[in-house]
């Protein structure tokens, strides 16, 4: 008579979640253990986010990067994917948005983080509404002849060049409460200067150390359509006819407020996130930082592992997740008493690569240097955004 296969359930299907599922297919492929492999995702599709800028000015572009999750796992393989949301984690089992349960012995969780809707698509579930609604955005940026993006994060750099090259006749403002961009903490100061300079060179107009609160612009409504006009520190008048909020990005973490461990009502489960920014506590192993739970892991945005949490970043540590969670599986069981043997997560090195359009960029490559542009970006970014390889990485024909 078989065993029951163990069950291990992977929350989110975008970078770090894929990555993890990768390496444990990987890894199962020689190993005596029957497992099953549980995706909750609550987009039908792998939205690829580092594209939803182009998505926005290219409309070709934009019906590419919805992917089906159709070829994930091999056919009659056991393997699931459940579409839905999480609500709750208790110590041994998940509650979803439909109130249905998923029982786990081992839990990664990769809820990612929720941004402007311009970048993401936190509160849509189905690929076909997500691309309706930028159809409609891409149609109003069309229209417009004044643009105003507001942040100057990698998002803002990113969209506004984006926008500046599809539309070169189109007035493209960005403005930035601090006084650099993309003024990331461990970053090259080349980048945050460079990236200035490019923009500017685009003929992007750039306005630093500017706070602006406009009327219907908001995290839930990041593009707005109407004019507006903000007023400098400088007297500056600045004038737009649509609106696009790239700043405000956050990590919904309130499904962990019911874990607990088994018989411990009084353990306080907000220890387990950080308070200001409600990341997931994590030790270097990416287990949760309490010995109460070795069987749960968090990865990528919606943990505190990476200060500037990227793709690069998930894409560096979710293997690691993937091979600790192989050796506790491995060793739960064995008679031997032997130990699971766990590594340490590698932090993804300080290099970043801002695409402004299929053929422009910026990029800050330790290795390589600090300041260069276009020609890494392109090569490595720009051009289609690593579409294909995500295509690749899910097992289906590009569209």
């Amino acid at each position: 008579m078989s065993s029951e296969p163990v069950k291990v359930v992977v929350v989110g299907g975008s970078f770090a979640g894929i990555s993890v599922i990768k390496q444990l297919l990987s890894s199962l492929k020689s190993s005596k253990k029957q497992v099953q492999i549980t995706l909750v995702e609550k987009h039908d599709a792998r939205y690829h986010s580092p594209g939803a800028f182009r998505a926005l000015v290219d409309a070709e572009y934009g019906d590419k990067i919805w992917v089906p999750y159709t070829s994930l796992f091999p056919k009659d393989s056991g393997h699931r994917v459940i579409k839905d949301t999480l609500a709750q984690v208790y110590h041994h089992h998940i509650v979803l948005g439909s109130s249905g349960t998923v029982p786990f012995d081992y839990l990664v969780l990769c809820t990612g983080s929720d941004n402007p809707a311009s970048g993401k698509f936190n509160n849509v579930s189905s690929s076909a509404e997500a691309v309706a609604i930028t159809s409609k955005a891409r149609s109003d940026l069309t229209k417009s002849k004044s643009v105003l993006v507001v942040g100057g994060g990698a998002s803002g750099v990113e969209l506004a060049g984006e926008i500046k090259n599809a539309f070169p006749d189109k007035q493209v403002t960005l403005v930035h409460g601090g006084p650099r961009l993309v003024d990331y903490e461990g970053y090259a100061s080349g980048l945050k200067s460079y990236s200035l300079k490019h923009l500017q060179g685009l003929g992007v107009k750039v306005v630093l150390d500017q706070r602006v609160a406009i009327d219907g612009l908001d995290h839930e409504h990041s593009i707005h359509v109407g004019q507006s006009t903000i007023t400098t520190k400088s007297g500056e008048t600045i004038q737009s006819d649509i609106q696009l909020l790239t700043v405000g990005s956050c990590v919904n973490t309130s499904y962990m407020s019911t874990l607990k461990p088994k018989g411990d009502d009084a353990f306080d489960s907000s220890s387990l996130v950080h308070n200001d920014t409600h990341a997931i506590k994590v030790q270097k192993t990416l287990q949760l930082a309490n010995e109460s739970f070795p069987y749960i892991f968090a990865v990528g945005d919606c943990s505190d592992f990476s200060n500037v949490p990227t793709a690069a970043s998930a894409a560096f540590s979710a293997p690691t997740a993937a091979k600790n969670l192989i050796q506790l599986i491995e060793t739960s069981s064995s008679d031997s008493g032997k130990k699971a043997k766990l590594g340490p997560a590698s932090g993804a090195p300080a290099f970043m690569i801002l695409a402004t359009g299929p053929n422009t960029g910026v990029s800050s490559l330790p290795l390589f240097g600090t300041r260069f542009s276009n020609f890494f970006a392109k090569l490595l970014k720009s051009k289609d955004l690593m579409i294909g390889n995500v295509y690749t990485e899910m097992g289906v024909s590009p569209k």
